[in-house]
């Protein structure tokens, strides 16, 4: 059966920035069947964001009119089906959804494309991707952008998507950092509950991480994925009066959160938030034997070579002195986990560390995830909402809600 309509897919790159183009084709100022002089409406995280700030602010539940429920009580898979009803309740001609799946976990991403799927049927759909696998099988065609000016709009079926696998040839400087008295189980927890407000978070949760051992942990959005990492990396009293036991010691015996840091290496796409003044790549990957926020102390002759050596296994010396905060997310994360890892920690925590970046990124990000598995003596908690193709974990430890509190199973 021949689609009814036109449906375009973007390949969300730097080379051609948003900006540029996407107000032009929400205004359907490009030559482009279905979309020449219509008007689209724009589903992102930004606007979802935009959404929910307006509501905090000025109490407007334009999202949520009728369910008697603020946005942010919602799962990330409920605020976006609201989002999506409430934009085609405005009747638009087309809809660009701009990376729709970001933050979701597998069921939801399944029962949005089945959504995207039906909707498809009656409006004509832009879908701006950076995975190839995210795209929906009713794409007709793909746009390339050149700064504003449309550059081509090529058949999917002859459109060359890049898959890429990366490796990295130099091997990872050797440790320069010496911890002491680090036993076999880094980390313990035997039978941890946890409820916020009466509501139960987990369940009998019993988990062992021992030296150089690769996690994958999985499980559905508000499973409690976040609480267990808090409770591991110190910053959530939930941990203590638990049977939870870190490097040796049970959680509030007397260590510091500041001494348990020392020994984890951890990186999350919040801790972007955090560099905001313009750090060198150097400064950035000197500052990780430091633990703070850019570099305010003189790092030794040694800590300034390995700095060096992490550079060029990741093929950044010319970068050297660029500043971080422009350089493309999938570098910025190479340099996140080199910073995590100068001191090659006993444990490293890569918290959702492929968020965000495209196929050619996650390549790359996985190599460097695989090598460190391989060439350090680090245990490694990986934590993602999909299954990555590209990490090849030793166990995989997967949350299952219930209404209880979610429960853990190890495979």
């Amino acid at each position: 059966m021949t689609p009814s309509h036109h449906h375009y897919a973007i390949e969300d790159t730097t080379q051609a920035p948003q900006a540029h183009w996407l107000p032009k084709l929400l205004n359907g100022d490009y030559k482009l069947p279905g979309l020449e002089g219509k008007k689209g409406l724009l589903f992102s995280n930004t606007v979802l964001e935009n959404y929910i700030e307006e509501e905090e602010k000025h109490d407007n539940f334009k999202l949520t009119s009728g369910l008697n429920r603020s946005i942010r009580t919602l799962s990330s898979g409920e605020q976006k089906k609201a989002l999506l009803s409430h934009l085609l309740q405005h009747n638009p001609d087309f809809i660009v959804l701009n990376n729709p799946y970001e933050t979701l976990d597998k069921a939801s991403v399944a029962e949005l494309k089945q959504q995207l799927i039906a909707l498809s049927k009656n409006i004509p759909i832009v879908f701006i991707f950076n995975r190839q696998d995210d795209l929906l099988p009713i794409i007709t065609h793909i746009l390339t952008f050149q700064k504003a000016k449309l550059k081509a709009v090529t058949p999917i079926k002859d459109y060359s998507f890049n898959n890429m696998e990366f490796v990295f040839n130099k091997d990872i400087p050797p440790a320069i950092t010496t911890y002491t008295n680090i036993p076999e189980v880094l980390v313990e927890l035997n039978n941890v509950n946890v409820t916020y407000e009466e509501r139960p978070i987990l369940k009998d949760i019993n988990w062992t991480i021992k030296k150089k051992e690769f996690w994958h942990l999985i499980g559905p959005n508000g499973s409690g994925k976040t609480t267990l990492l808090a409770m591991i990396y110190g910053n959530n009293p939930k941990g203590y009066g638990q049977d939870l036991y870190l490097f040796g010691k049970k959680k509030g015996g007397g260590e510091s959160v500041w001494d348990i840091k020392q020994k984890i290496g951890y990186i999350s796409p919040a801790m972007l938030e955090l560099f905001k003044r313009s750090h060198t790549v150097e400064h950035m990957i000197i500052s990780g034997f430091f633990d703070s926020v850019g570099l305010y102390q003189t790092p030794s002759t040694l800590q300034i070579q390995t700095a060096a050596q992490w550079m060029e296994v990741l093929n950044l010396t010319k970068e050297k002195n660029t500043s971080f905060l422009k350089l493309a997310p999938a570098t910025q994360r190479l340099i996140l986990i080199a910073r995590a890892m100068i001191k090659h920690p006993p444990l490293l925590i890569l918290d959702e560390p492929l968020i965000n970046v495209d196929d050619e990124g996650r390549a790359l990000i996985s190599a460097l995830i695989n090598k460190i598995a391989k060439e350090s003596d680090t245990s490694i908690l990986f934590v993602a909402h999909r299954d990555e193709a590209n990490i090849h974990p030793d166990f995989t430890y997967e949350l299952h809600p219930s209404p209880q509190g979610s429960t853990g199973v190890q495979k």
